[in-house]
């Protein structure tokens, strides 16, 4: 009986918004940590502009202190959030999907399958969703359609904190120093 009772239940769950949302990644997907550019390490950066410091990951949030042009601050830490993912139409068979700790990919994608862009790395390198998992991309996926990334909406927010020891948030792009390659 219990086993009947599993099999009727199922279909309601193979068929639940739950299942199908493995296919693509959650509203405001958020990866921590994560710094978007090749080369990209929070550190000490240098306000290229004045920049206004919201008390939380809002643009709507109060804002607690600027930084002024040339002030010094540090770089805490971030998060790419990802309202809209583009979407990458593969259009011939390719073998990617990176995880930390293994160097080989994971994935042999075919055409017709769809990955979802999170967010940027650098150098056409991007994190990517497939199939309820993160990927990081190696080369086979940047001259994918869509991989360009036009699509995809995402905010990247900084934790910053300045000399006085306030720590806030902020989206401005005007700031130097983040590349460690130069």
């Amino acid at each position: 009986m219990k086993l009947l009772s599993f099999i009727s239940f199922l279909p309601f769950v193979l068929g639940s918004p739950l299942a199908a949302a493995q296919e693509q990644p959650p509203a405001n997907f958020e990866n921590w940590g994560v710094c978007p550019f090749e080369c990209c390490q929070y550190r000490d950066w240098v306000a290229d502009d004045d920049i206004p410091v919201h008390q939380s990951r809002s643009d709507q949030s109060a804002v607690i202190f600027h930084l002024h042009r040339q002030e010094k601050f540090c770089a805490l830490t971030g998060v790419v959030v990802t309202e809209k993912p583009g979407v990458v139409l593969i259009d011939k068979p390719v073998q990617d999907g990176y995880v930390k700790g293994n160097n080989k990919p994971q994935l042999t994608l075919n055409a017709g399958d769809k990955i979802y862009m999170l967010s940027p790395l650098g150098e056409g390198a991007y994190l990517f969703w497939y199939r309820g998992k993160v990927y990081s991309s190696g080369t086979g996926l940047a001259a994918m359609p869509g991989a360009d990334g036009k699509d995809a909406r995402m905010t990247w927010w900084k934790q910053v904190k300045n000399k006085a020891g306030k720590r806030g948030w902020t989206t401005s792009d005007k700031f130097s120093n983040a590349d460690s390659c130069g």
